[in-house]
Formats: C-alpha cells, sequence, structure tokens
C-alpha cells in the first residue's frame, strides 16, 4: 500500500492540502476507494492499517480496457509489442518469460514505466528510456527478479521523480536527477550486520534536494556534510560517527521514518533533532542499554529491534516512551536470542501492539499497572523457559493473542492459555495444536 500511495505522488495524483502531509491525504483517497467497494483489502499491518490492496478480477479487467482505450494505460506480458507506445503508462508483466526481444518497441511516449517478473542476458529497460524518453517519471523495475544495469546517460531523465530497482552498487549518476523524491536501490532483504567497513553513499546525493523516500540496503554510511531538508524515509544506514554527526546537526529535518544498523546506547542522542521521527527500526547484534532523547517521549509510536538481547535496562527506557504504541522485537533467524523480559510497574502506558519473534524467553515477569492498553499480542517461532506473567491475563484492554509456529516450551504454555482466556480475548495459534485427549 505505501508503495502505491508512493507512485500515486509521483504521478502528480495527490494534491499538496495546507500543511498536510502528502502521505495522510493519499492514505484518505485509498480508504474512500475502500469504502466503495473498489479496492480490497488483502492484507493488515500490526496497528490493523491496510498493508497491501486488490480489485476484484472484473473491476480490473474493465479497468485495464478502458485504461487502454483512453490511452492511459497499457498492460502487457511482452516488451515489443507496438501499441504499448502510445499509452502514457506502461505495466509489463513478464510472468514465464526469461527473455525479452532484443529490439524492444520505441518508449517516447510513455511517462511511467513499471515491470514485473525478469529476463536476462539482455539491454536493461533503463538504457532504452534514456536513449529515447526524457520525460519519464516513474521507473519501478525491482519487481525483476535480477539486478538492473544502470547506463551512464541515466541523468538525461531529468523529470524523473520515482526510480527503484534492483542494484549492488550506487551510481553517481543518479546524484544528477534532481527532480527525484523516491529513489529504491534495495538489493535484498536486510543483512546481519557486517564487520566489514560500510558502503559510502555519494557525496552527490545531497543535490537531490526533493528526495522524500530513500530506501538502500544496509549498512551503508552516510557523509556528514550530506543534508536533505526533504527526507521522510531512510532505510539501510550505519550509525557510525559520520551518520552521528549528520544526525546531530540536523540535516534531516523532516525524517518521520529512519531504519539503523549497529546502534551503540550513547550514539542516539544524535537523534536529538528529529522532532518528527515516528518509526524507528535497528538491527544491531549487542544492545546492552539504550539512551532516551527527550523527543523521542513525543514523536516515536512505532519501534523494531532486531538481533539485541532484550537487557531490562532496554525495555526501561522503552516502557518509558509515552508515544509509543507497536513495539517489535525478535532475532535474526531460528537461532533465537536469550532474553529477559521485565515490564517495570506502570511501563508501557499507551503501548497497544506487541510483536516478539524467534525470541528464546528465560525470564517473563509483569509489573502491576504495566500494558494497560495493550491490544493485541503476536508471538512467532518463540520458545519459552518459564511460564507467561499471570498479569497477562488482567489486562483488559487486550483482544487479540496470536500465536505463530510454536514450539518448544510455549507449546506446553499454550494449553494453560486456552484454560485461562478471559471473555471478549481470542487465541489464535496457527499450526493448530494437536489434542491432549
Amino acid at each position: 500500500m505505501r508503495q502505491l500511495i508512493r507512485l500515486w505522488m509521483a504521478e502528480g495524483f495527490i494534491p499538496q492540502i495546507g500543511n498536510r502531509n502528502m502521505v495522510d491525504v493519499a492514505e484518505d483517497y485509498l480508504e474512500e476507494l475502500i469504502d466503495r467497494s473498489l479496492i480490497q483489502v488483502a492484507t493488515k499491518r500490526l496497528d490493523g492499517g491496510v498493508k497491501t490492496c486488490r480489485i476484484h478480477d472484473l473491476l480490473r479487467d474493465f479497468c485495464i480496457s478502458e485504461s487502454a482505450e483512453e490511452k492511459f494505460l497499457a498492460v502487457h506480458s511482452d516488451f515489443n509489442l507496438s501499441p504499448m507506445r502510445k499509452s502514457r503508462r506502461i505495466s509489463i508483466h513478464y510472468a514465464n518469460h526469461q527473455y525479452i526481444s532484443s529490439s524492444p518497441c520505441e518508449l517516447s511516449n510513455s511517462r511511467s514505466l513499471i515491470a514485473f517478473g525478469g529476463f536476462v542476458g539482455l539491454e536493461s529497460p533503463l538504457a532504452k528510456l534514456s536513449e529515447s524518453n526524457k520525460l519519464v517519471k516513474v521507473v519501478e523495475l525491482r519487481n525483476m527478479c535480477i539486478p538492473c544495469l544502470i547506463p551512464n546517460n541515466i541523468e538525461d531523465l531529468i523529470f524523473l521523480r520515482y526510480l527503484s530497482f534492483r542494484s549492488d552498487v550506487i551510481p553517481d549518476s543518479i546524484c544528477n536527477l534532481w527532480n527525484l523524491e523516491t529513489l529504491d536501490i534495495r538489493n535484498s532483504k536486510p543483512k546481519e550486520i557486517s564487520t566489514e567497513k560500510c558502503l559510502l553513499l555519494p557525496k552527490g546525493i545531497r543535490k537531490l534536494k526533493k528526495l522524500r523516500h530513500l530506501f538502500l540496503d544496509g549498512p551503508i554510511s552516510l557523509a556528514s556534510e550530506v543534508a536533505l531538508p526533504n527526507l521522510q524515509v531512510l532505510t539501510g544506514i550505519a550509525m557510525d560517527r559520520d551518520t552521528e554527526e549528520a544526525f546531530a546537526k540536523a540535516r534531516f529535518p523532516s525524517l518521520r521514518k529512519l531504519v539503523l544498523y549497529g546502534v551503540q546506547s550513547e550514539l542516539l542522542s544524535s537523534l536529538q533533532p528529529l522532532r518528527h521521527l515516528q518509526t524507528l527500526k535497528i538491527y544491531n547484534k549487542h544492545l546492552a542499554s539504550l539512551s532516551s532523547p527527550s523527543s523521542f517521549q513525543f514523536t516515536l509510536t512505532k519501534i523494531t529491534l532486531i538481533g539485541p538481547n532484550l537487557s531490562a535496562a532496554v525495555m526501561r527506557v522503552l516502557g518509558s516512551l509515552t508515544s509509543l504504541r507497536i513495539l517489535k522485537v525478535g532475532g535474526y533467524s531460528q537461532r533465537g536470542t536469550y532474553n529477559f523480559l521485565n515490564w517495570d510497574e506502570g511501563s508501557f502506558l499507551h503501548l497497544e501492539v506487541f510483536k516478539m519473534k524467534y525470541m528464546k524467553v528465560l525470564e517473563w515477569t509483569m509489573g502491576k499497572g504495566a500494558m494497560p492498553n495493550l491490544q493485541r499480542l503476536v508471538i512467532e517461532r518463540c520458545d519459552f523457559c518459564c511460564m507467561s506473567p499471570d498479569g497477562l491475563r488482567s489486562l483488559t484492554a487486550l483482544r487479540d493473542v496470536e500465536v505463530l509456529y510454536p514450539y518448544g516450551g510455549q507449546k506446553r504454555m499454550l494449553h494453560l492459555w486456552q484454560l485461562h482466556m478471559r471473555d471478549g480475548c481470542k487465541l489464535h495459534v496457527y499450526p493448530p495444536l494437536q489434542s491432549t485427549n
């Protein structure tokens, strides 16, 4: 859904309304389409928001037909069909095609190109666009199966607002696309923290003053002189001294979402100037403590911690964040991490969703009055060497407990949960437990 919103923004479909964030305006439009049953909700986020959406197949066929008639959009399963040259927007679904024509069609009229599937051994669509179409605004190639070769003349696409592709490098030529609003060059899923020297983001990236969304594979280091005043989403960043200096000097004042690698407790103080930060995700192997800049007290609504063992000190800081609504913690894989879950008395006062994944829980305690507003608890692929705290059954706001792929001590614990679940709270277990009768 968020990708769809970014595409809408790049196409100019979302107007600026007063001082409202354009993402919020787009979400209102999406909700209206859902209310009219023109769009169906496919999956939801942990907080109940829309994660993915779809449309009915009959409505899709009608939209494709009307769009082709109006030259608004053409959908094809190959790259060398001449009718698409008259369409302003082209969507190519390679499906089972492993190769495309070596002489693809002319793309001089298209303003948007979105490709699905993959091809090998042939010229990248970006190369063709750079030669024949200087007016294209949107290029989405990340859904292709392989990294995309970047032509040297990509800087000629000066009207490009949205560029997404798989790549192992960050070409300097991209830094001359001064109209870019979204740049997504992730190649794979986030990696575990490496001891190797991080890649450095090109200093020329500071020329992209209109950039709102920057998605990178981590960890990548920021040069301290890089400043992007309109950037709202930044992922894959190594939290080293250069990055710390860039944040401390308020070079990213509009950030709302940030994904960091290798955070040390004292370095978080450099995030103090990020007064609009709402979502923070941290990949780290060792995080014994965590500082809490005062600005976090009023802005952070969602935190995800991947990798660290959760010490009592870390949980204490997290529990003090007054605006925190969603907390997700876990390890990198089924190896799991050993943790002590200690929720102090009166902590997590406004937390609504808590999810743990790939964790081995040695101890789980819950102080009086902790998590009074918790509505949803999700436990995925965790192992417990202890019983769940009695305080869980006293959470009057809890409505949904979801347990996915339980094993070890968690299976033993689940049978007791089923006997003591409070009325109004549902327990979902997948796969279902075998009856012990």
